[in-house]
């Protein structure tokens, strides 16, 4: 996937994240729903960091376990 898609998609679900959250924010009752609104992106935003740190995480794992199948084979050059 190009560079140029990449940044349109993360245009488009920026966008539709933000209106999301300000749908949410006029549809719930004003004295509680901020509130409400507030733990409910708290909670999103942990789960999207979750995710986010997960996705930075395999590139080592999978380094780590190449390595691993590498040392039990055969040596590079070797005859």
């Amino acid at each position: 996937m190009n560079h140029y898609l990449k940044s349109v998609m993360g245009v488009m679900i920026g966008g539709a994240t933000a209106g999301g959250w300000l749908l949410v924010d006029l549809l719930l009752p004003d004295p509680i729903g901020d509130y409400l609104l507030f733990i409910l992106m708290a909670v999103v935003n942990m789960a999207i960091g979750w995710q986010v740190g997960r996705l930075f995480g395999k590139p080592r794992n999978i380094e780590k376990n190449n390595a691993r199948i590498e040392g039990k084979g055969l040596k590079p050059n070797s005859n």
